[in-house]
């Protein structure tokens, strides 16, 4: 009788650990559910949305404005959840919430601009330069892919894309050749000073008529311009940048106007 009874419990007690061993197995935490497998699949989708709206009939501003607007939040609709998403790919992560934001940029402009007038499509612009140089990288380093038409409109922003990327690459270099630029004066007497800055090409670009404006900043703190120009900027060379001004200047700060790049 005890043996049984203690056959009886042994047993029970295997049989109640393999029953919490198999529930510990069933109810084992599986992990994030991360979205970085799917994340180009919502976009697309986000993408082919917004297409569709964009190809309906509008002929006045009204309906253009408002087929603008609601093409963007589809677009919006489908690919902010990924926002709240987790990924293994933090550079994806980055680029994904970087691209919802850009959508909602879109959106303000549309909001807060008169339709169409020189400051919506200014900002407009920079908008469309940011998200298409993201559709870029989402087709170059992600796989982004649509489908017949879909698929030649893609293609066509993602070239704009390169595009904007190249002459973002352009102005960078520029402003900071000329930024760093150490601008020295000189007292010629009589009451004029000369300020003059020697600068090297240290980038790959060839830059052509560049005008740089100095801020002369006087004992007050006014501001007075004073202008300097190159006329061709090879790599690897060093220019001059020299302007004559009455202002005797407590601080000098420069900036490009305005250039080209050579091809």
């Amino acid at each position: 009788m005890v043996k049984t009874a203690i056959k009886r419990t042994v047993a029970s007690i295997v049989c109640l650990a393999m029953a919490l061993t198999i529930c510990a197995c069933g109810n084992e935490d599986k992990g994030p559910d991360y979205a970085d497998d799917e994340a180009m699949q919502v976009i697309a989708s986000g993408l082919e949305k917004r297409f569709e709206i964009a190809d309906r009939e509008a002929t006045t501003s009204s309906e253009q404005l408002a087929r603008a607007k609601d093409a963007i939040q589809a677009e919006l609709d489908t690919d902010t959840p990924l926002k709240n998403r987790q990924f293994k790919n933090s550079k994806l992560q980055e680029q994904v919430i970087s691209y919802i934001n850009v959508l909602n940029e879109q959106k303000d402009v549309t909001k807060d601009y008169e339709y169409q007038s020189a400051e919506y499509t200014k900002q407009w612009g920079k908008a469309y330069d940011k998200r298409t140089q993201i559709l870029k990288t989402f087709v170059d380093e992600y796989g982004l892919k649509l489908s017949g038409k879909d698929q030649e409109v893609l293609d066509k922003l993602v070239a704009e894309g390169a595009e904007a990327a190249k002459t973002s690459d352009e102005k960078e270099t520029i402003n900071k050749l000329i930024n760093e630029a150490k601008f020295e004066k000189t007292d010629d007497g009589y009451g004029f000073y000369t300020y003059k800055a020697v600068v090297e090409n240290t980038s790959n670009l060839t830059f052509t008529n560049v005008s740089v404006t100095l801020d002369l900043l006087d004992g007050a703190g006014v501001k007075h311009e004073e202008y300097t120009s190159i006329g061709n900027w090879a790599p690897g060379e060093k220019v001059e940048l020299k302007t004559s001004s009455d202002i005797n200047a407590k601080e000098i700060k420069q900036h490009v106007t305005f250039y080209d790049v050579e091809d």
